[in-house]
């Protein structure tokens, strides 16, 4: 049987316009997952794998990098502090606090998965639970704080830096009484790791820089003896595909009322958009698509593979992808099953033999665009099952489950998709067993054949995928849309956004209205720069964390950057900001979700 394994990394756009990022997921997540995965699969000789990854996070992990080298370069420690652009990295280079920062450290230097992240280092654990015990936190002094700033960046670091970088070695053995030069250490260490790990996706380390080899390597900062057993091997092989530009839900694009239908059909509670459309909401999908075009010219692939935000499709969206020629796509078993009116798990007869449907490649009506689907079963024990397993007898366990559909269906198309970042601080030192004990097992097995995304496009000819012509509004989420639409604080964001939307397209109309504007640079700028902001706010992540299933934390902490993106656009047009957008979005209700709720389940339990 062939297995598509497939991992999914994005962020939104945390940028301020000043280019301050508001929350710290981005370098967070690059530091630990982002690296650690590719890193993985190299070490694993045989395998295969597919990575996805989104243009914005690629976008801003380049800017992480300029700055970062452009901070440490500067020798006045103010004006370093000024120019690093996260409050999370700033502490690293003060030599003094305020109180005020005190505050700040102690609110936001926990937040990492306690049994984890924190109960693994006996030093970060002392160090967390004096801020939850009600002791005056004003009686303790700035290296009491230095120490916790540096101890949440150790545990966010990914497995391969704290098991083979040298400099994270000797921090983890100090322990405590971190000075301004190990601060200063650690700093300059992380930007390294930033800087080697984007090359391993195939994207300069700033933007307009020079290209990384196509052939990825390991970094030559971590200890010699690793450095040399790993170069003495052969490497697993991965493929970088990309998402539309700001992850969108294109189908909500392109319909807002598309949600709807699938809400019906799955038996969801469902609130009516009060706005009648999404003002050009096509021309802003091809738009996203353009920049995903965009990234993909600066990698080695000759085929235009997509995930779609969220799995999102309808109808329209793939009528739309094969008009802009994207050659393979994918969603979730849930949308195949609703689609097709059957339970794609059982076995049907399909041309002459018997197969399970779900495992099948398909054919977008009578084009050349083809679709797989994922297995939500086997994609949700990775990412909600097997953190609670040992390492070994979780891979074992998925692998004995590919042996067996392989016994039954040995041309099945098996694809495992989902989040490739956020699973992973719920396991075992970030899942550092776990995959590597998978990929082994998986490149050594004589039933799985692990394959690139574009090896399903090449290896199947089109007249032998299964047609459809039809596919309701939906994602991998339950087969609807109902973490982005239908609830009233996300549709109240729909509103926000479309009103911004028609108050900026009467403002550009009104401008273009006069000859001297359209050749104006500086007028040219300020609709570029609201149209940037446009799309940053079309982004999914701030519909899926809004409504009262979702942290009130993290609702807050999301809104907060959703509302600040419309804000900008009226003050580019020169525009009052309109009051509602200065009260929050986030519902009251409280609410506990597994995994916090970044993570959700193809189908419900």
């Amino acid at each position: 049987m062939n297995l598509v394994l497939w991992w999914h990394m994005h962020q939104p756009d945390y940028r301020d316009l000043n280019g301050e990022f508001m929350l710290p997921w981005v370098y967070l997540h690059a530091i630990k997952d982002y690296i650690d995965m590719p890193l993985n699969i190299m070490a694993n000789p045989g395998m295969k794998a597919n990575i996805n990854i989104t243009p914005v996070l690629i976008d801003e992990w380049q800017d992480y990098n300029y700055l970062l080298g452009h901070a440490l370069s500067e020798a006045d420690e103010t004006r370093a502090v000024k120019i690093i652009p996260d409050p999370f990295l700033k502490p690293l280079l003060l030599q003094k606090l305020d109180d005020k920062t005190r505050t700040w450290m102690i609110a936001h230097y926990k937040w990492a998965n306690y049994e984890r992240m924190v109960e693994r280092f006996e030093h970060y654990k002392t160090l967390f639970d004096i801020t939850s015990s009600g002791f005056n936190i004003f009686y303790l002094n700035d290296s009491y704080y230095f120490d916790l700033c540096v101890w949440f960046h150790l545990a966010w670091c990914g497995e391969w830096m704290k098991r083979y970088d040298p400099v994270i070695h000797y921090l983890l053995k100090k322990g405590h009484n971190f000075t301004i030069d190990d601060r200063r250490l650690l700093l300059k260490r992380l930007a390294e790791w930033m800087t080697y790990g984007i090359s391993l996706y195939g994207f300069p380390a700033v933007k307009g820089g020079e290209n990384p080899s196509r052939s990825p390597k390991y970094p030559n900062f971590i200890e010699k003896n690793k450095l040399n057993e790993l170069n003495r091997k052969k490497r697993g092989e991965y493929m970088i595909t990309l998402s539309p530009g700001y992850h969108p839900i294109i189908p909500l694009l392109i319909d807002i009322h598309g949600g709807a239908v699938s809400a019906q059909m799955t038996d969801i509670s469902y609130e009516p958009v009060n706005i009648p459309e999404y003002p050009e909401g096509l021309d802003s999908a091809k738009k996203h698509l353009d920049i995903l075009d965009n990234y993909r010219s600066q990698l080695d692939n000759d085929i235009r593979a997509l995930w779609p935000s969220e799995g999102a499709l309808s109808s329209q969206t793939l009528d739309f992808f094969n008009e802009y020629g994207i050659n393979i796509c994918a969603s979730g078993e849930e949308l195949l099953s609703l689609s097709l009116g059957m339970d794609v798990h059982k076995f049907v007869s399909i041309q002459g033999r018997n197969a399970i449907p779900l495992y099948r490649v398909y054919k977008w009506k009578n084009t050349n665009l083809k679709i797989i689907f994922r297995d939500s079963g086997l994609s949700d024990l990775i990412g909600f099952t097997y953190a609670k397993w040992r390492g070994d007898d979780a891979a074992n366990n998925l692998v004995g489950k590919l042996h067996l559909l392989d016994d039954f269906d040995k041309e099945a198309v098996v694809a495992i998709i989902l989040d490739g970042e956020n699973a992973w601080e719920y396991y075992h030192e970030n899942g550092f067993y776990f995959l590597n004990d998978l990929y082994s097992l998986i490149s050594s097995s004589v039933k799985i054949n692990p394959l690139f995304i574009d090896d399903i496009y090449k290896n199947y000819d089109i007249d032998s995928c299964i047609k459809i012509d039809y596919i309701y509004p939906g994602s991998w989420v339950n087969g609807n849309l109902g973490m982005w639409v239908g609830e009233e604080q996300k549709n109240k964001a729909w509103a926000l956004l479309r009103d911004a939307k028609e108050e900026f397209l009467n403002w550009t109309s009104d401008l273009m209205d006069n000859e001297k504007n359209r050749s104006n640079k500086i007028i040219k700028k300020k609709i570029d720069l609201a149209l940037k902001q446009f799309m940053a706010a079309e982004g999914s992540d701030w519909f899926w964390w809004l409504g009262k299933n979702s942290p009130i934390f993290s609702q807050s902490s999301m809104e907060k950057v959703f509302r600040n993106f419309l804000k900008n656009i009226y003050i580019t047009m020169d525009k009052p900001v309109p009051n509602n957008l200065f009260r929050s979005l986030a519902s009251t209700e409280k609410t506990i979700m597994e995994m916090g709720g970044m993570m959700q389940r193809g189908h419900k339990q």
